[in-house]
C-alpha cells in the first residue's frame, strides 16, 4: 500500500471516530428567586448554616452575623449596596467565585443577590 493511501485511511479513520463523540453539557438552571424574601426567615439562617456563626459572632470576627445582629451588623458596616447589590461585599466576598473560604450554594447566594435587590428590608 502506498503512502498516500495510507494516510488517506488514516484521517478518513481519525475523522470518523471524532465525528461519530456526543458531548452533552449539563448547565444547570439559574436558581429561582422569591418574591418577598424575610431576612430573618431566609438570610439570617444562611449564616448558621454555613458555619459562620462559628467566626462572626458578639465575641468574635466582624461582622456579628448571629440571627439577633446579622441585619444592624451589616448594615453599620456599610456591607450592603443597594445601588449595586450584586458589588455588595455580603454577597461578593462568599460568593462561589468569592475570596472567602467558606462560600454560599449558588441557590444562596441568589437568595443574598433577591434581597439586596428588593432592598435588604429587615423582615
Amino acid at each position: 500500500m502506498n503512502k498516500p493511501l495510507r494516510f488517506a485511511i488514516f484521517i478518513a479513520t481519525i475523522a470518523f471516530f471524532l465525528g461519530s463523540c456526543q458531548y452533552k453539557f449539563i448547565v444547570e438552571p439559574e436558581p429561582e428567586v422569591p418574591d418577598n424574601i424575610s431576612f430573618s426567615q431566609q438570610i439570617a439562617p444562611i449564616y448558621d448554616e454555613q458555619g459562620c456563626t462559628a467566626c462572626h459572632n458578639t465575641n468574635g470576627q466582624q461582622p456579628d452575623l448571629t440571627a439577633e445582629n446579622a441585619y444592624t451588623s451589616l448594615n453599620n458596616m456599610g456591607l450592603i449596596n443597594l445601588n449595586e447589590p450584586a458589588s455588595s461585599t455580603i454577597y461578593v466576598h462568599p460568593h462561589p467565585d468569592g475570596d472567602h473560604y467558606a462560600k454560599y450554594t449558588s441557590s444562596q447566594a441568589a437568595l443574598v443577590l433577591g434581597w439586596i435587590e428588593q432592598g435588604a428590608l429587615d423582615n
